[in-house]
């Protein structure tokens, strides 16, 4: 198993021409970088965040940047395949499960295939408000319309297969996690435990997927990218607790901040490395495997979170969808 600090291996040489890829969030940060250096190994990229305006400004500094790295070559970070990166905005809102389902028949009209599903979006310290839907926000924007956007889009990544795979952009903060089966949204907790449990989530999800999709060709990873120096703990208005601060400038004075890239390097190991072909519920710390804690692993607790989260997509999830999920 990995160590969480140390050097990352490099991503192996990789063609992922004639491939499309989803990675929503990309517009900034880790999402960023991941989608660009996935359209510079060949993928045809999904932008999928909520703003055109910065979607569009994103492209064009990823195409300035592909630009630059393809004529200095000491300047890319992985290998590229292409001459000129294929990608595409579309509109995608984790805070509306309605929104996200806009997202889904948007795609399916496109007639693509789908071979790499990158659950990157994410919200860290947000407000107390509560969604339109009504759910707690860490809980639906990390991890509940993600899942939803999975389960539809599972024909899809079946059908592109083998070897689809879905990345669930986790955290470390699982660790400081506290389940409460009566209380999985923490409403009656603080912001750190609404995100902390929201990366749980991600990984036990990554493990209940996993099990359903045996044998189906799509696979199923998550991971943690690191402390990241990105605009996730930038928000505009958004209270950031002072221990947090604490920590994010303790990081920056030991230089132990990963920037954007070393952070989705692990998204694209995970996303793209051929060393992971056929296999799945592979958690990654520093682009590596790595152990979870039991209560990550825990399957009574996997059932239980995932018949809460059937209940509150029932209006989104029909029998048919979940027909999906029943491997042959």
């Amino acid at each position: 198993m990995g160590s969480r600090l140390g050097t990352q291996p490099p991503l192996p040489e990789v063609d992922l021409s004639g491939k499309t890829s989803i990675v929503t969030g990309a517009n900034t940060g880790i999402g960023y970088e991941t989608a660009k250096a996935l359209a510079q190994l060949g993928s045809k990229v999904i932008i999928a965040c909520r703003s055109e305006s910065k979607a569009n400004e994103a492209m064009e500094r990823m195409r300035t940047e592909h630009n630059e790295e393809k004529a200095d070559k000491a300047k890319a970070k992985v290998h590229i395949k292409v001459d000129e990166l294929d990608l595409e905005f579309m509109t995608l809102d984790l805070g509306s499960l309605a929104a996200t389902m806009t997202f889904v028949e948007a795609f399916k009209t496109k007639d693509l295939q789908l071979h790499i599903l990158v659950c990157n979006a994410g919200v860290m310290w947000a407000h107390d408000d509560l969604t339109p839907d009504g759910y707690e926000a860490h809980f639906q924007v990390n991890y509940l319309s993600h899942f939803l956007l999975i389960l539809h889009l599972l024909p899809v990544l079946k059908s592109s297969g083998p070897d689809s795979r879905v990345v669930l952009v986790s955290s470390l903060a699982y660790r400081f996690s506290s389940w409460n089966e009566t209380d999985i949204q923490c409403k009656n907790k603080d912001r750190g435990d609404r995100y902390s449990n929201s990366k749980l989530y991600q990984i036990m999800q990554m493990f209940s997927l996993a099990e359903r999709l045996e044998g189906s060709g799509v696979n199923v990873f998550s991971l943690h990218p690191g402390v990241v120096d990105t605009k996730l703990f930038q928000r505009e208005n958004q209270p950031i607790p002072s221990v947090t601060k604490f920590f994010l400038r303790a990081g920056e004075s030991m230089k132990i901040l990963r920037t954007p890239f070393t952070g989705a390097l692990t998204s694209l190991h995970a996303a793209a490395n051929p060393e992971y072909n056929g296999k799945t519920a592979i958690y990654f710390e520093s682009s590596r495997p790595h152990s979870v804690t039991s209560q990550a692993r825990n399957k009574e607790k996997q059932e239980i979170l995932w018949k809460y989260s059937l209940e509150c997509l029932k209006d989104y999830v029909t029998e048919e969808t979940l027909k999906e999920l029943i491997t042959t």
